[in-house]
């Protein structure tokens, strides 16, 4: 399978939908072995192109590079954190994250270096090596060369000589009958996404009022010495798990002081408690 790959970045090219649902088995003549092929180039393109930044993103969310989710564009280095995620779906049986659903807040996940959950049934080396390829930085990640080489020589032949691999079992491992309902594994669209995950994320960070359970306004008063009036500002934020909103409401109130008021050096407020349905 890797030499699949090996193959497209020699040619200077990036496959950019790189899953386990575009590689296929070809039975080889004369032989039980089977080969992996790698299939559907559809969005596929060169290297050494232009940036794709204005593109759509096309894809199955928990393939996709991290950089990538975040509007970075495509490198071959993304297609070895596809690869990474294959290597951990051969290694348990399951496809990465069947159990969350594949929305925005996987996405955020994903670029806040969230992995699939390490389990033992592997060569030595194997898990260090996948684990390299989806590193969140791009630039540490290997090359499909070295992937291609670590596996001939340090993974395979070593292990079968000296350590091979013990089958054990564990709930960890094997096929899921049922994944999350919103578990998607079919490659689609996913810019508009990407753009609210980013939304999202951009406001959870402005949040600097959380209080848990509740909405809570925060009420500066700014008053405009030149003018009789009062400017309100009300910071809105919401918890809901975690899941901080916030937005900031400009009012304009306007109070008629009369002359002997104004004279003194006394400042008189209104208040008014306001109820919001939100």
């Amino acid at each position: 399978m890797i030499i699949g790959l090996q193959v497209l970045h020699s040619a200077d090219i990036i496959h950019q939908d790189y899953h386990s649902g575009n590689i296929f088995s070809k039975e080889i003549e004369g032989n039980y072995d089977t080969s992996a092929i790698t299939g559907d180039f559809g969005i596929s393109k060169s290297a050494i192109g232009s940036s794709d930044n204005g593109n759509e993103v096309y894809g199955i969310i928990p393939y996709v590079a991290p950089e990538v989710l975040q509007g970075q564009k495509y490198t071959k280095a993304s297609d070895i954190y596809s690869f990474g995620m294959i290597m951990w779906e051969l290694m348990t049986g399951r496809r990465p994250f069947w159990d969350k659903s594949h929305d925005t807040e996987l996405i955020i996940e994903i670029c806040d270096s969230i992995r699939p959950p390490i389990v033992t049934n592997a060569p030595e080396g194997y898990i260090e090596l996948m684990q390299k390829c989806w590193h969140s930085d791009p630039n540490e990640r290997p090359n499909a060369n070295d992937i291609s080489l670590k596996f001939k020589y340090e993974l395979y032949y070593r292990n079968e000589e000296n350590n091979p691999t013990k089958i054990i079992r564990s709930s960890d491992i094997g096929p899921i009958t049922t994944n999350n309902p919103g578990a998607i594994y079919k490659s689609r669209p996913l810019s508009a996404m990407i753009k609210s995950a980013k939304f999202t994320k951009s406001l959870k960070s402005q949040c600097i009022l959380p209080e848990l359970g509740k909405r809570k306004f925060n009420n500066n008063l700014n008053e405009n010495n030149n003018e009789d009036k009062i400017v309100k500002k009300f910071k809105l934020c919401e918890d809901k798990n975690d899941d901080y909103l916030t937005k900031e409401l400009i009012f304009d109130i306007h109070d008629n002081v009369n002359s002997n008021e104004s004279n003194s050096n006394k400042t008189n407020y209104k208040t008014k408690e306001l109820d919001f349905d939100i």
